[in-house]
């Protein structure tokens, strides 16, 4: 008899905390709240759609989160171009894999599009088209502003294992300093949220500029008139002046362009110096166009702080703003401020 009390003394020990420790893992699953927020458009590459796939998973509990991630939510019907998945929806699947209700916190868009599309090889065209995103930011441009072109291949140098593996992702990191022509970016390779590869890229890198350009050979004796020089869009790899034909018809070249030169600013003679070639006298009311990228708005009540000829660049002042601005000017009363 006294051999067995210790035994029941410890049984009962065991069987309390065995109780407390149950108490304790379930007051954290309790607690362990898991946050759902739902997107409201999705891309999967598997018929197969996950939790993730559609939606952000946070909790506490890492183990609780991983298991409610990999939660099967649906299987995608193929021969449809989209599918729509409801919190509803998500919610039933949750309960059905085992999740308590009151644990479960659903928020976001009230149903998500979920398109399927099969993964793809990585190709040097979606490299190109992802730089011209990476560079349009860097270099303050629209994207249709901007042609980028692998100087060689960046997918047929990659190790095979890479080459041919589905699913990588692509990150292209911004340039040190903003620049045209050969551009060196650092490209990254990355699965799911391992790094993969680093490896430098070269693109030639052309920006459009609107330019006038001669038609004929110009020589300084003939002054420049509509038959002479056109305005067109050109891919350039360096900046170059856009000239408005206010700026240049009329005028005559310092020497000999040839045809299809670009005429800029340095290659016109140097307006004559008499007050009748004044278009813009101090303290003259300005109209001013300012010109962002392809947006064009007009400014009236600008004062003129300084004389100016056609192509000067003068100091003005923003009567409502206070503001001083610098622009060239066009005509009579006229300037133009060009801003990037």
């Amino acid at each position: 008899m006294s051999s067995r009390f210790p035994i029941r003394i410890v049984g009962v020990i065991v069987t309390l905390c065995a109780g407390s420790a149950f108490i304790a893992v379930s007051s954290t699953a309790v607690a362990s709240e898991i946050q759902i927020q739902l997107r409201e458009t999705s891309v999967v590459h598997s018929n197969l759609v996950l939790l993730s796939s559609i939606a952000t998973v946070s909790c506490s509990d890492s183990v609780r989160k991983k298991e409610a991630e990999d939660v099967e939510v649906k299987l995608l019907d193929q021969t449809k171009t989209s599918e729509i998945i409801s919190q509803r929806f998500v919610n039933i699947r949750l309960i059905i894999a085992g999740f308590q209700i009151e644990n479960l916190k659903i928020s976001g868009a009230n149903q998500t599009v979920v398109a399927f599309q099969p993964m793809q090889k990585l190709t040097d065209t979606q490299v190109e088209e992802q730089a011209v995103i990476v560079l349009s930011q860097a270099v303050n441009a629209e994207p249709d502003d901007l042609k980028v072109l692998l100087q060689s291949g960046f997918v047929q140098t990659l190790p095979d294992n890479l080459r041919e593996m589905d699913g990588l992702q692509l990150k292209i990191l911004p340039p040190a300093r903003r620049s045209l022509g050969p551009v060196t970016l650092s490209m990254q390779l990355w699965k799911e949220d391992e790094l993969l590869l680093t490896r430098p890229a070269v693109f030639d890198v052309r920006r459009r500029h609107r330019v006038a350009v001669a038609r004929v050979s110009l020589s300084r004796e003939v002054p420049l008139n509509e038959s002479s020089v056109q305005f067109e869009n050109r891919f350039m790899t360096t900046e170059v002046d856009e000239l408005e034909p206010n700026q240049i018809l009329g005028r005559s070249v310092r020497g000999t362009l040839a045809s299809g030169s670009i005429v800029q600013m340095r290659d016109l003679q140097t307006a004559s110096h008499s007050n009748a070639d004044m278009l813009v006298k101090r303290g003259d009311a300005v109209v001013v166009t300012a010109v962002a990228r392809r947006l064009r708005t007009s400014m009236r009540n600008v004062e003129a702080l300084e004389d100016g000829r056609l192509g000067d660049r003068i100091r003005m002042k923003n009567r409502d703003s206070g503001k001083e601005i610098v622009g060239e000017v066009l005509g009579t009363g006229q300037a133009i401020v060009r801003l990037r």
